[in-house]
């Protein structure tokens, strides 16, 4: 029976919060600050996660791979992943002092908040960018309320109605979040243009149909343009084609399989829906100028 690849890897929560010496949250919910720099991240390569996070910058700035487009994350921004979202960590500065947020989808679900405001649930299942920017006056209740839970948590089990405080606490957190989404969302119709809209649109249905769909003209039918439309409009808000973002995705997801030496090539190959392993191995060497058996051998 041929072995199931799962080319990046997805961690548990308990696998991230360990790094960090914690090895016990509440319930799927976890709140912890912390200075990066005095943290080994353990984890350099693009990985998925089965969690929530929500990553509060009050100091300081980090870099980080989210899907496909890099984000320079600083004071008092907030940065959202959801599951099984693609990330890659790339540098953090010294004087960098971050609040993370880390909860499950079974936590969240216990809010209710998708049955009584679907609205305020809508940006954490479809948010175009992940990336919320903030200014101190908002970040100052969020950091507040923050604050609170983390200190519950660690006594949860010496009060009664502990956990209900605490999901209450995490409720009107994610109100709050919530609302600074919307405001955002509605500056960015006011400032956005078609073409940004249309790249975004884009980069979302991407991880979709990459393995199926390399060609531009595939992803400009499905949005109802033209592939030279849709290439020159990515290019003018990314900087980068069409068919850039979609060899790119394609080589992150073979470079991670190709670092698990129990998969064969041909197997990757399969995978990603190439012909056979000589047009995969063809198509690997012309993006990163070795083939996939030598990038392997490389260190």
């Amino acid at each position: 029976m041929p072995k199931e690849i799962l080319p990046v890897k997805t961690h548990t929560m308990e696998q991230l919060l360990a790094p960090l010496g914690i090895t016990s949250q509440h319930k799927g919910l976890y709140v912890t600050s912390f200075n990066p720099s005095d943290v080994e991240v353990p984890i350099l390569y693009p990985f998925r996660s089965d969690h929530f996070s929500f990553t509060l910058v009050h100091e300081g700035n980090f870099s980080i791979n989210v899907g496909l487009l890099e984000y320079n994350v600083k004071k008092d921004n907030i940065l959202l992943i959801a599951p099984n979202t693609v990330r890659q960590f790339l540098n953090v500065s010294p004087d960098c002092r971050l609040t993370s947020v880390i909860f499950t989808s079974a936590y969240l679900s216990a809010t209710s908040i998708h049955t009584k405001n679907v609205e305020a649930f809508d940006f954490l299942s479809s948010q175009v960018s992940p990336l919320l920017v903030t200014g101190e006056k908002s970040m100052a209740p969020l950091t507040a309320i923050l604050d609170i839970i983390e200190s519950k948590i660690d006594i949860c089990d010496e009060l009664a109605f502990q956990d209900e405080v605490l999901l209450n606490l995490f409720t009107g957190f994610i109100y709050e979040v919530s609302a600074l989404y919307k405001k955002q969302e509605k500056l960015g119709e006011i400032k956005g243009t078609r073409k940004e809209e249309l790249t975004f649109r884009f980069l979302k249905i991407l991880p979709q149909y990459f393995k199926e769909e390399r060609s531009v003209q595939a992803y400009a039918a499905m949005l109802n343009i033209t592939p030279k439309y849709l290439s020159q409009t990515v290019k003018e808000v990314t900087g980068k084609t069409a068919g850039e973002f979609i060899d790119e995705i394609v080589i992150m997801e073979a470079k991670v399989a190709l670092n698990d030496p129990a998969l064969t090539i041909a197997q990757v190959a399969a995978y990603l829906n190439f012909a056979d392993q000589f047009f995969f191995s063809k198509f690997f060497k012309k993006q990163c100028g070795i083939s996939p058996s030598k990038y392997r051998q490389t260190p």
